[in-house]
């Protein structure tokens, strides 16, 4: 999900790890570098498991994403 301004990222979780993360730009690729494709959208107001992507949360997407 992306805009022309700085999105927020998406959440979404990794059924093969157990973990939520978060995903910005490219929706088969979390913050932290994990392969989340195929992987179902996790409620907005649930808590990221994944401590890297927790910690890379709020910030700007990347200024290369497609608006």
């Amino acid at each position: 999900m992306t805009t022309s301004l700085a999105p927020a990222p998406v959440k979404t979780t990794n059924g093969g790890s157990d973990l939520d993360h978060l995903y910005c730009c490219d929706p088969d690729l979390a913050l932290c570098g994990t392969d989340v494709s195929d992987v179902p959208e996790i409620d907005a107001d649930s808590d990221i498991t994944c401590v890297v992507c927790a910690d890379l949360d709020g910030g700007p997407c990347s200024p290369g994403c497609p608006a």
